[in-house]
């Protein structure tokens, strides 16, 4: 009976993970990559903007990933593939389909992000950096998503409004290539 009861659970976990998430049940916000920019130790920041609201996100990724990123919002096809590409090739190649990116968290300054996979009737939950998971959610057109207690977790202890990220003005700095993009910050 309990082998029974453990089968069961094994076949139902899977499709209860595949029940979509509403923003009420998920506090998961839809957002789009805005820009690529640059702080003002010129370290490359993404910036997430709500889709249906005002708040932005910055997060600080590294210089590959910021390219990589930047690159594919122009539609820029580099001579040979990267990693992102390799990653985007071999989802397909594996018959998968990439549903769906969620940043999750922000702990001890960290982000962190779930790719969410699907391939032969399941779906992967992968951990995943931020940076990562945007460039490949970028490539395969796959929506991106932040959970609303980011957004609050970004700017606790300081004096920011709601939404309005640590260390930043309004609005956000400039895209990279552009000569305000490294006076963006404020520290």
């Amino acid at each position: 009976m309990q082998l029974r009861r453990t089968l069961l659970l094994l076949v139902a976990l899977p499709a209860l993970a595949c029940q979509p998430r509403s923003e009420a049940d998920g506090d998961e916000v839809p957002v789009r990559v805005g820009m690529v920019a640059v702080d003002h130790s010129n370290s490359p920041v993404v910036i997430l903007e709500e889709r249906e609201g005002e708040r932005w996100l910055p997060i600080w990724v590294g210089s590959f990933e910021a390219q990589s990123i930047a690159a594919e919002m122009d539609e820029e096809k580099p001579p040979r593939p990267n990693t992102h590409d390799l990653a985007r090739s071999l989802i397909a190649g594996l018959e998968g389909v990439v549903e769906r990116v969620v940043v999750t968290e922000l702990r001890e300054g960290t982000y962190y992000a779930l790719l969410s996979v699907r391939a032969h009737g399941r779906v992967l939950q992968i951990d995943s950096r931020p940076s990562d998971a945007i460039a490949i959610a970028l490539r395969v057109r796959a929506p991106i998503f932040v959970r609303s207690g980011v957004f609050e977790a970004a700017t606790e202890g300081t004096d920011s409004e709601p939404g309005r990220p640590i260390g930043w003005r309004s609005p956000p700095p400039a895209p990279i290539g552009t000569p305000q993009a490294t006076h963006g910050l404020e520290l």
